[in-house]
Parts: C-alpha cells; structure tokens; sequence
C-alpha cells in the first residue's frame, strides 16, 4: 500500500502554522465571512505543501516549503504588528499567503529536490 500520510515533520509544521493563523485570527479580527476567507486563505500555501509531499510520496518536498512559509507568516506578523505605523499594513495578511504560494512553495519544493538529487549524487 502506497505511504499517504506527510510524516511527523511535515504534519509538525502545518500544526505550528495552524496555531500561528488562529492566534491571527482571534487576536486580529472579529468573526465574519471574509475573516473566515482571510484565515483559510492564509493556510491555502501549507495546503499546497502537504498535496505536493503526498503527490510525490517524499515528505522532505513539503517540509521545506512550509517551514519557509511559516517564517514568512512569523516575519509578516511581527512586522505588523509591532514595527508598523502604516494604517495599510494589516494587508499583508492578504498579501503573504500570494507571495507563498506563487514563490515561496514553488523554490521550496525545487530546493527540496536539489537537496534530495545531490544528497543521492554523493552516494554514486
């Protein structure tokens, strides 16, 4: 039977993630449909990871994309909210989750498989 689940790193990541958007979520905003929006957009990038870990059977190929973007989300959070005065900046929150998906994921992933290509290339 074919190995579906990401493994303990990956699912470690998108747990911390996890956290980290509903503390976002609960500090920052009050409920409603576009908060709800805002959150699951928010996870769309681990989303992405976790498909491309199981797609490819190779949990490494989501750990790296998704720790990158949690430290995007880490940095975009603090950032926010302690060292900007911008009246704007709270759209960043809608701004990241782009930037993670369209660049973040993808470099990810192809970092993840050059590793994983010269890790193997040394064993030859």
């Amino acid at each position: 039977m074919a190995r579906l689940v990401p493994g303990p790193p990956l699912i470690s990541i998108a747990f911390l993630a996890l956290a980290l958007h509903v503390y976002e979520a609960f500090s920052e905003w009050r409920f409603s449909l576009f908060a709800l929006g805002v959150f699951m957009w928010s996870l769309a990038p681990y989303a992405a990871a976790v498909l491309v870990a199981v797609a490819t059977r190779r949990p490494l190929l989501g750990v790296v994309p998704a720790s990158l973007a949690l430290l995007l989300d880490l940095y975009t959070l603090i950032v926010v909210r302690y060292f900007s005065h911008s009246s704007t900046s709270s759209l960043s929150f809608l701004a990241v989750p782009f930037w993670n998906l369209v660049v973040v994921v993808p470099l990810g992933v192809a970092a993840g498989l050059f590793w994983l290509k010269w890790r193997h290339a040394g064993r030859r």
